[in-house]
């Protein structure tokens, strides 16, 4: 029962925020993500500016742009690539985790205007469920892969409940983990 009612508190959380959200909150750079342990679940909701896609892959192009790239059927192509959440964020080996779910998808962010018919004004949001054989030895995450994966992602800022601990943080390049 724990369980539902945290995953439907975060749910709620995620809906209230995600649909369309002030282009304010739309820092490029600048990467959130939501974490909750109970029991054996563990979901993971991260969430990026979608231009992160398409600067990401323009530094592979250095030499020019291609017009494919501006649109949301390339960066679906892109989002198609990203399967697992452990791209993202690792976790201990010893807590045993293994993805049952993911979910992608793009919200629009709202300008002063409205909604933004651009694609860098929209949000990519991934929403994963792992199963831990281990959950006690969940006692870090580690957002390196995230880094590597995103050249110009400058911070991370992680909120959640792991078990009966709360944990805040703000992660750079610099310092990628996490520990509770």
């Amino acid at each position: 029962m724990r369980i539902i009612v945290t995953l439907a508190l975060i749910s709620l959380a995620s809906f209230a925020h995600a649909e369309k959200r002030h282009a304010g909150a739309h820092v490029h750079g600048l990467n959130h993500v939501q974490i909750v342990l109970d029991g054996t679940t563990l979901q993971v909701n991260y969430e990026f500016p979608i231009a992160q896609l398409q600067e990401h892959d323009e530094h592979k192009h250095d030499e020019h742009k291609h017009d494919e790239h501006e649109g949301d059927a390339h960066l679906t192509a892109e989002l198609k690539e990203l399967d697992n959440i452990f791209e993202l964020v690792r976790v201990p080996d010893s807590a045993d985790c293994a993805q049952k779910k993911i979910n992608l998808s793009l919200r629009d962010v709202v300008t002063d205007g409205g909604i933004s018919e651009e694609s860098e004004h929209k949000d990519v949001v991934v929403e994963a469920l792992v199963t831990c054989r281990q959950p006690d030895n969940v006692t870090s995450f580690d957002f390196t892969p995230a880094f590597e994966k995103f050249d110009d992602l400058a911070m991370i800022e992680v909120e959640g409940i792991v078990g009966n601990r709360s944990l805040s943080d703000s992660l750079t390049r610099e310092r990628a983990l996490t520990s509770l």
